[in-house]
Formats: C-alpha cells, structure tokens, sequence
C-alpha cells in the first residue's frame, strides 16, 4: 500500500511538494515601515523649519501679546488705583513777552474776519435789551415782596351756619328741607353705584324682597344695631320682658304625614359635576324616607328623582363646590318643589368633594415662560450708548416693538395664571340633602293615586 511504501528505509524525501519546509517574508512590512519613518521625518522637519521662520521674523510682525482684563484694566487706570482721580491741574497761563525798549506794540484782534467792535466797549443792542428785561423783573419782584411785607395779614370767611338754615340765616321750609335730603339721597345712591359693597348690599335687599313676597302691606322690620365680635348683648332679648321667656311655643305637627327640618335625605348623584361652566345636576334617592312622628308612613320612596343645580364660582384654594336641590320627582310621576335645599358629603359636610385640579402645571409653565419673556425684554434693550452717539431709527423702532410685545405678552400670561382650581364630582358620588324646611305631604306615598 502507499503508506506503507513511504514508511519504507528506501523511500527518498526528494519527492516532498514545494509548500512544505520554511516559507520566506514577504517586503510589503518593510514597505510600510519604511514610509511611516519618512513622513515622521518630514513632520519634523517642517516643525524645525516653522521655528525657524518665527525666529527671523522682523519685530513690526509679532503679534500683540495677549493679557487679562486685570492687565487691562490697570493700563488704563494708570497710577489712580485708590477710587478716586484727582482734578487736572490747571496749566498756568503763559507770561506776557517783555517788548525790548523802545519797540512799538501791535494789537492784533482775534478774528480777522469780523467787523471792528465799537470803541469805549460798547455791548450789542440784543445783550443790552436782555439786561434791561432782567433788571425791570428784578425791580418789580422787590416791590412786590415791599408790598407783601408792609400789608396786613387778614383772612376774609363767613360764619358757619348749620345744615337747616338758609343762607340768609332764615330757618328753610318743609319743602326746601325735602328738596334737600332728596338731593342727599341721590348723591348717596350716585357714591353707592360706585361702591362695590353697597352695590352688594342692594342687591341683597332686593332678592331678600323678591323672596318675601309682596312686603307693602308688611311692616318693615326693626332695625337691630351691629354688635361687634366679641359683645354678649347680640344673643339677649332686644325688647321688654322676660329674660328667660320665650316668645315661641312648641306647635304640632300639621299633618302626621311631615318630614321636619333637621332631617337628611340619602341620595346618590347621576350626573357629574364639573366646575368649570355652572349646570344642573340630576340624582337619585337610594332609601326610603318615613315621616318624623312615627316613622311608619312613607314619603319619599327609593329611586326618587333628585333635581338640583351648582356653583361654579370657585375661589383658589377651594376644594369643595356648593350644590343646591329644588325638585323631586316621584316614580310615579308626581313632583314637589323643595325651594333649594343643600347638599352634604356623608359626614355631614356642606358641599361636595371628589377630585380638585390645581392647575399646577399650567401654572409654573406660564412663570417660567413670563420669566423668558421678561429676559427678552431685557436683552431687547439697545445698551447705554457711548457719549456724543445718536440712536438710529431702526434701533429705536426694534427697541419699541420689543417693549410693546413684551407687555402685551406679560399681560396675557398674568391672566392666564389667575386661573381657579377645577372641582370635579363623579357620577355615584354618595351624599345626603339636609332639609332646611318642612315637608307637609297630605298623605302617605301611593303610587299612581290621582
């Protein structure tokens, strides 16, 4: 066999292939070496040329030596270093040149265009005309205050006459007296539009009459004098009597069929609320509600529509929105209006309360934009201009619009950070409406009994 054949002592290794043995180094490493070592050589020969060159450079080409500001600084200082620079002295004027004896002087005028002055130096007619004005409004200010001194200090005034007389001194009629607190009273009422308080007040009276009816043949009430925070006489009786007697009676009850004042009606709300835009608010009532006597009778059946409305004046810093009901809807159709009766969370707390958005956002975004704004109008600002430099009109024109922009812009993000916290009710909100007046029902609920 063949591998036997060359394990034979007669086999020659002549016969070996040209790839086996030691191979040679191929030149392309000695290449690249040799040229990485030539452009070394040539860097550093340009390096020593360029040094080279800056040494032979002439004086008048160097370039001017870079320093501090401090170096600056006390170059132009000089020698004042102590904050405060000394007057210039004034140059002592030149002397007079001594004319050699016998030398004829020559006065030479200053400019030799203008006409020859006047002799005895007489001054010009618009200089002499200016004195005199001044002198003549010197001369009358010095007799004006002679006649201020020598005359005598007197006041002219006219006794003071009280609120019912005439001017005469003649005691006024009914008429004019009328005509007089008439006029008062228009000025008061013309201060009071003014006056945002009174204006209030007004308007309060105003809803205080529309709600009490027809108040002509009605006796005003009273009128009770302000007590102050801390007076105890505001909760004594007012009239004669009695300390400890009371005017009132206990009364039964109208019907046996009455829900009191004082008593809650659970509910739990359809609608959401959202405090954003005022609206109506529509409920239901989750239990049945018996009458306050006996509690056997009942008034107001479960699933009981609830009809109501909400504020949406809501103030920072508020988390809680007012709702009052008006209405209930039976199941069977009927209705009663309750007037406006309101709403409290469970614990007995006036007003709803869900979730309340700050705005925070918004916000702190609108402060960080007023602060970029108030920058730009800052660096819209040209900067204090040298002496004796005039602003162009299109840097004038920029500086305007910039400032312009920049507080219309200001405004703007102003209002848009008085912004009030949005208060959000959810629907199946649980709450209770507390009855503020009795509810007289002339029988127990039954449906369909009309």
């Amino acid at each position: 066999m063949s591998g036997d054949e060359d394990m034979s002592p007669d086999a020659s290794p002549g016969s070996v292939r040209r790839t086996s043995g030691v191979r040679r180094v191929n030149n392309l490493p000695v290449y690249l070496v040799g040229g990485a070592m030539g452009i070394f050589l040539l860097v550093m020969a340009l390096v020593a040329w360029d040094r080279s060159a800056q040494q032979n450079r002439p004086a008048d080409q160097l370039e001017a030596k870079a320093g501090s500001t401090s170096m600056f600084a006390s170059e132009i200082a000089g020698s004042e270093k102590d904050g405060f620079v000394a007057p210039a002295k004034a140059a002592a004027p030149p002397l007079p040149e001594i004319p050699p004896p016998g030398a004829i002087i020559v006065a030479r005028p200053d400019d030799l265009e203008a006409p020859p002055r006047p002799p005895g130096g007489a001054l010009p007619l618009e200089e002499q005309r200016g004195m005199e004005e001044r002198e003549r409004s010197r001369m009358d200010k010095l007799r004006q205050l002679d006649e201020a001194v020598r005359s005598r200090t007197t006041v002219q005034a006219a006794a003071p006459r009280s609120a019912g007389s005439a001017p005469g001194g003649v005691p006024l009629s009914r008429e004019e007296a009328l005509t007089q607190m008439a006029a008062l009273q228009q000025q008061a009422d013309a201060q009071g539009r003014d006056n945002p308080a009174a204006a209030y007040l007004a308007r309060l009276q105003q809803l205080q009459a529309a709600s009490l009816g027809d108040t002509a043949s009605r006796p005003a009430p009273p009128a009770e004098p302000a007590a102050g925070g801390k007076d105890y006489r505001q909760f004594d009786v007012q009239g004669q009597g009695d300390r400890w007697r009371l005017d009132s009676r206990a009364e039964a009850p109208r019907s046996p069929y009455e829900l009191r004042a004082g008593f809650i009606v659970p509910a739990v709300l359809i609608s959401g609320v959202n405090s954003d835009l005022p609206g109506q608010i529509v409920a239901q009532v989750s239990q049945d509600v018996f009458d306050t006597a006996t509690g056997k009778w009942r008034l107001i059946p479960q699933g009981s529509r609830l009809v109501g409305q909400y504020s949406s004046d809501i103030a920072y810093g508020q988390s809680r929105v007012l709702v009052a009901w008006q209405r209930i809807v039976f199941p069977d159709g009927k209705a009663m209006d309750i007037g406006s009766m309101p709403g409290a969370d469970s614990a007995g707390y006036a007003g709803f309360r869900d979730q309340v958005n700050n705005h925070y956002f918004r916000l702190f975004s609108s402060a960080f934009l007023m602060s970029g704004i108030t920058a730009g109008i800052a660096m819209s600002q040209p900067q204090t201009l040298s002496l004796g430099t005039r602003q162009s009109a299109s840097s004038a024109m920029s500086e305007a619009l910039g400032q312009q922009l920049g507080q219309v812009t200001a405004q703007l993000i102003a209002r848009n950070m008085n912004i009030a916290p949005t208060l959000e009710i959810r629907p199946g909100y649980r709450f209770n409406v507390i009855v503020t007046k009795d509810l007289t029902f002339s029988r127990p609920y039954k449906a369909f009994d009309y």
